[in-house]
């Protein structure tokens, strides 16, 4: 394995000459800054069992999980993804250590934390939660005050104040997740309050079968314009046409976290000239891990987020959990099919209400399940 340094004025530069020295499947090992200067460590023919070695000694001289600047580099992302990985899973190991000492005794506090991670939140964000909380011997009363500082925790937008406030959103993310029904339940929305003159859509979803067709019934039953753009060249004159329109709305194709496309697809948006809001949609019923990577493809360049799913979700505490560490501001959450009365304006009261109800409905559902099993067990004795 070759392991060169390679230090410049910018991390583009630095990511040019890589390129260029070491060629595409170079790794980034580490990124951080010098004097002004950006310094950047490659490793060419990557090999685990020899960068451990190589680690050891020039572990002082570099900081591995320092953030990148530069972020259009499919080997950057994946080194990204796999770092805020390693973090989380770095952030839960000391939030273990940090409880181990009352997890032998069921104190208000254990019991109280030990409820948060059955909502679904990290023991990283539980743990956080409860350290800030005074200590208390009324256990429903510590719980309450819990979850109130779980909501305070929930940053959300106010109200409709995105389609009041008009512009150009764009919804992306993986794929299957609800972003056409919930672009849909968006433009029925708007219809609805402002009329059909000032909002049109935009597709580039070319890779799903019947994805816009789909789009077109709804932009036709409403009687609002579509344009497809097919490419990321036909991003702008899509947007040129409907200019005038004080709201668009763009459906882009969903694709796999991992698929470098999707942050491609991101930047096609980026480059088109347009001051364009990009909410990332997370469904409730993707695993954690799989919400983070989603969001870590769009770094921090996202306006916020909107949930889907939360009907057919066993609980919100996941993806509750990913928000807030993100910080990413919650506009609407999707709570049926129904266009558009099952799109409502994010609430933290209502998120955490419905997290807590879930959480009560797995808790009865494990109970009824031990009861038949006893019972079963019995009558076979």
């Amino acid at each position: 394995m070759k392991i060169k340094r390679f230090l410049d004025k910018d991390s583009r530069r630095a990511m040019a000459r890589i390129r260029s020295e070491m060629g595409p499947d170079a790794v980034i090992l580490s990124n951080k800054s010098i004097d002004g200067q950006v310094e950047l460590v490659a490793a060419m023919d990557f090999d685990e069992a020899a960068l451990g070695a190589n680690y050891a000694a020039s572990a002082l001289d570099t900081n591995p999980l320092a953030p990148s600047d530069e972020v259009d580099s499919p080997t950057l992302i994946d080194l990204q993804r796999e770092l805020g990985n390693l973090r989380s899973m770095l952030e839960g190991k000391l939030s273990n250590l940090a409880w181990r000492d009352t997890a032998g005794h069921r104190s208000t506090k254990t019991v109280v934390y030990n409820r948060l991670i059955r909502l679904g939140l990290s023991r990283t964000l539980s743990g956080q939660i409860m350290d800030k909380l005074a200590a208390s011997d009324d256990l429903e009363k510590y719980w309450t005050n819990s979850l109130e500082m779980l909501g305070r925790s929930i940053p959300t937008m106010a109200g409709d104040k995105l389609l009041n406030q008009g512009g150009i959103v764009a919804l992306v993310g993986s794929t299957g997740v609800g972003k056409t029904t919930t672009i849909a339940k968006l433009a029925a929305r708007f219809v609805v309050r402002h009329g059909n003159k000032n909002i049109g859509l935009v597709t580039t979803d070319c890779y799903r079968i019947g994805g816009q067709e789909q789009l077109e019934v709804f932009a036709n039953y409403l009687g609002i314009p579509m344009i497809v753009a097919s490419d990321a060249t036909q991003i702008k004159p899509a947007l040129d046409k409907l200019s005038s329109k004080s709201l668009i709305l763009v459906d882009t194709a969903g694709m796999s976290q991992r698929d470098i496309r999707l942050y491609e697809q991101f930047s096609a948006l980026n480059s088109a000239g347009y001051d364009i809001d990009t909410y990332v949609v997370l469904s409730a019923t993707t695993q954690q891990r799989a919400l983070s990577e989603v969001v870590q493809v769009f770094n921090q360049e996202l306006a916020g987020a909107m949930i889907t799913k939360a009907d057919e979700s066993a609980g919100l505490g996941g993806v509750l959990d990913v928000v807030i560490r993100n910080r990413l501001k919650l506009a609407y959450v999707s709570i049926g099919q129904k266009v558009p009365e099952d799109l409502i304006p994010a609430r933290s009261d209502y998120l955490v209400g419905k997290a807590v109800d879930l959480m009560a409905q797995e808790v009865n559902v494990s109970s009824d399940k031990n009861q038949v099993n006893e019972r079963a067990r019995s009558m076979a004795v």
